[in-house]
């Protein structure tokens, strides 16, 4: 088994992707939830810590919560099929 990511100031989105982690973001505000993609080009090199999320609904502040990937994707599913 490979070594787990245990954080620091040092963590990109990409370091969470190759240890199965993902991060899905839920607005403050109005309850809209996101799961990031840490494999994306754009996020791939940033850093985790000081990144700032905005709701894509309302532009209110984000929530991260970091978990594991399957846990979620089958999460964004279901919410797509209730049209959330």
């Amino acid at each position: 088994m490979g070594s787990m990511t245990t954080g620091g100031p040092l963590l990109t989105f990409g370091d969470l992707a190759r240890d199965r982690l993902a991060i899905e973001v839920t607005c403050a505000n109005c309850g809209h939830r996101r799961v990031l993609d840490g494999t994306a080009p754009k996020l791939r090199g940033r850093r985790v810590a000081g990144a700032r999320f905005r709701c894509e609904e309302c532009g209110s502040i984000g929530l991260p919560t970091i978990g594991k990937q399957r846990a979620w994707v089958g999460r964004s599913k279901e919410f797509a099929r209730r049209g959330r």
